[in-house]
């Protein structure tokens, strides 16, 4: 979720030969609706696996989202260089696309850095040594705006918790802003906690992002001494009961914004 690619509108479509050459096992396979300016059209859609033979169309994809954003604080592309190196060089991490028509209209990118490297998000929680090496990182997913509605941060994380515990790694982290309700949404349902909300540097040039995790060897149940509510705009005061000990771990959406759960674990 790095450096902002320049504006491109276009959605890339490679020859049929080449694109069946390149055809990846469907880990899922239904119907989505399509917007087409006031009307809603049903296309048939297949999500798998994909390489480094599919770069271009993602960079693209990805440019042509980030020139849509109404709130540019809520996303920040990866860069070339970081999805070459970080998602699809050999076990650096996966990356799930969906298509239509033979044509790339979302992806989910998960990463997994080395113990040492700098996008190590364990180091943040203080996990042990031994256990660096089992960090996986759910990075960007970018939805066309015209599939937008059919739940496929959803539909695409319900592959990605089960592919990351089928290759070995049980520690998943996530950061998202503050602002993005979908995203948090997404994740939290997925059993993720918010353990942290700060101004990160390097890429995200000082942009506000909770940092959620998940140990998925461990079942998803929380006991608490104490809860309190805030909305997602209180700042401050998350930061405040963060490093207090508390969690957050649920969302309430309101008619502006969003109420955050937060409570402090029985130890």
């Amino acid at each position: 979720m790095k450096n902002l690619m320049e504006h491109s509108s276009r959605i890339v479509e490679l020859p049929m030969k080449e694109r069946i050459h390149r055809t990846k096992p469907i880990m899922e396979q239904g119907i989505l609706n399509k917007h087409e300016g006031e009307r809603q059209v049903r296309v048939p859609y297949e999500m798998m696996l994909i390489d480094e033979t599919y770069l271009e169309e993602v960079l693209a994809l990805q440019a042509y989202v980030s020139s849509t954003l109404e709130n540019v604080q809520t996303f920040v592309a990866d860069s070339e260089a970081f999805m070459r190196e970080e998602i699809l060089a050999p076990e650096r991490g996966k990356m799930i696309g969906v298509f239509v028509e033979g044509k790339l209209i979302a992806y989910r990118n998960i990463s997994f850095p080395k113990p040492d490297s700098e996008y190590n998000l364990g180091r943040e929680t203080d996990l042990p040594e031994d256990e660096l090496n089992k960090v996986s990182i759910l990075e960007a997913t970018v939805v066309h705006p015209q599939y937008r509605g059919n739940r496929l941060q959803a539909r695409l994380l319900n592959h990605t918790i089960p592919l990351i515990d089928e290759l070995g790694y049980f520690h998943v982290f996530s950061t998202i802003s503050p602002y993005n309700y979908p995203s948090l949404k997404n994740v939290m349902d997925a059993d993720l906690v918010i353990r942290d909300l700060k101004n990160r540097g390097g890429v995200y040039e000082g942009k506000l992002r909770f940092l959620l995790a998940r140990d998925i060897r461990k079942p998803y149940s929380i006991d608490f001494t104490e809860k309190i509510v805030l909305s997602n705009s209180d700042i401050e005061k998350q930061q405040v009961l963060l490093k207090k000990g508390f969690i957050g771990y649920k969302l309430e959406k309101k008619a502006e914004g969003f109420n955050i759960f937060y409570g402090k674990l029985i130890k």
